[in-house]
Parts: structure tokens; sequence; C-alpha cells
């Protein structure tokens, strides 16, 4: 059946002089129990505008899956800087076939991918925030070291259908 999960994120306390030039990449890391594979709690990966996400299924493994992100909305208010998105995936219950535990539809780990032009160096860098992270954590400028805003909350995740 199709299921909708809604993935939040904030960034806060944006630094003035690269507020303008952070954002959020148009790709997310989802732990989403598989029906392709068979295994609960992989790692999806997800593009924008893809027709299909990949499960990363092992150490060298992968395959395609059906997921997609449906939504990608960024908003920048004061010194914020908001992700609201959602994700749509076919899910259908299995037991895990090497570990035994009940697949579930709601994921408990997201990993949301930034990029920054360092106005000071002129370059980019990327960076990310993920859920499971000791909070507050600040974000820095890969390029100038620059702490240009603190991650205060981890991404939330929440089971729409």
């Amino acid at each position: 059946m199709l299921r909708s999960l809604e993935i939040s994120a904030v960034l806060s306390g944006v630094e003035q002089a690269h507020r303008e030039r952070l954002f959020w990449e148009r790709t997310i890391e989802l732990s989403l129990d598989c029906f392709v594979c068979e295994r609960v709690g992989r790692t999806t990966v997800l593009k924008w505008g893809a027709e299909r996400a990949v499960c990363m299924s092992g150490r060298d493994g992968h395959h395609f899956t059906a997921a997609g992100i449906a939504a990608f909305d960024v908003t920048s208010q004061d010194d914020r800087l908001t992700l609201k998105s959602a994700v749509d995936f076919w899910w259908a219950p299995f037991q895990d076939a090497k570990r035994g535990g009940q697949a579930t539809p709601l994921s408990s780990w997201v990993r949301l991918h930034y990029g920054c032009y360092c106005p000071h160096q002129e370059t980019s860098s990327k960076g990310s925030i993920q859920t499971n992270v000791r909070r507050p954590s600040p974000v820095y400028c890969a390029e100038c070291k620059t702490e240009i805003a603190v991650d205060v909350e981890a991404p939330s995740i929440r089971l729409l259908v």
C-alpha cells in the first residue's frame, strides 16, 4: 500500500554572511523497511525528481525500490532555514528475512543534506544533519570554518497515511 512520511528540519541562528547562500540539498537518506529485499531498517536514498529510490541492501549491494520525494518545501525567515518534505513509498507487511523482526511503515532515522556557498572563500561545500546525533550541534562552513547555524532539534518524521 502507498504510505507517506512528513519530514521536517530547522537550522537556526543562521549567520548573516552565509544566510542567502545556505540551502537544503534535494537528497534524503531515510531508514525504511524494504519489502523488495525483505529487510527492516534499510538506508534508502531518495533524490528529488527521481522515479525511484535506492535501497542500500548490504555492504556492496543496492537495488531500486518504490519510493520518492513527493514534496520539498524550503522557507527562510529571519535566522532560520526550514525544510518540510513529504516522501511517498510502497510498503507491505513482512518479517525480516535475516533477523526475523516485523516490518513497520514508520521510519526512525533520517539524514538531510545542505549546501553552502562561502562568500569569504568563494567556493561551495556540503554537510548533513541527522536524527541520531547530540544536540545542540553547531553547523560550520567547511571552507572558512565559520559557525553558520545551529542544529538545535532533531529532524522530525511523521507517518501521514
